[in-house]
Formats: structure tokens, C-alpha cells, sequence
């Protein structure tokens, strides 16, 4: 074999090489891909799940909503007793307080 022979032997062994280097690369990224792909089906049905859980969330903050008016008239309600009572009391100082401190 002469010298330039052994140098593509060599250039070619190294070529062999590195393609064999890329080619492992490449099956471990497809390892990879494979496994990603296998969760597909687990993430879906946990999707899935949250996805079921809408319409009870959506019910509860209709429920929810609904009490509005009642919260709001409740509300409205005390404010309105007590202003009722702010009078209440004015009136009772107005009429009371010159007989307590003298007037």
C-alpha cells in the first residue's frame, strides 16, 4: 500500500466515522421525539380534564353572579337603616340635648 493509499484509507475511516457519530445522533434524537410523543396522550387527557371542569367553574360563577342583586339590596338595605338611624339620632340630640346640658 503506498503512502498515498494509507492517507484515503484513513480519510475515509474518518469520514465512516463521523457519519456513524451523526447517524447515533440522529437515533438519539429520535429516542427522544418518541418519548415527547408518547406524553401526547397523557397531557391530551389532562387537557382533557380541565377542559370537563368549565361548565362547573362557568356554573359556579353564574351561581355566584346570581347573589349579586340579593348582596346588593342587602347593601342597600343597611345603608338605608342606617341613615334612618343617623336621623334617628340627630332628631333625639336636637330635641334631648338642651334638657341634658342646659340650653
Amino acid at each position: 500500500m503506498r503512502y498515498g493509499d494509507a492517507k484515503i484509507t484513513n480519510a475515509i475511516a474518518k469520514i465512516t466515522n463521523a457519519i456513524a457519530e451523526i447517524t447515533n445522533a440522529i437515533a438519539e434524537i429520535t429516542n427522544e421525539f418518541a418519548e415527547i410523543t408518547n406524553e401526547f396522550p397523557e397531557i391530551t387527557n389532562e387537557f382533557a380534564e380541565i377542559t370537563n371542569e368549565f361548565p362547573e367553574i362557568t356554573n359556579e360563577f353564574a351561581e355566584t353572579t346570581n347573589e349579586f342583586p340579593e348582596i346588593t339590596n342587602a347593601l342597600a338595605s343597611k345603608n338605608r337603616r342606617h341613615h334612618h338611624d343617623c336621623n334617628n339620632l340627630a332628631l333625639t340630640r336636637e330635641r334631648y340635648a338642651p334638657q341634658i346640658f342646659g340650653g
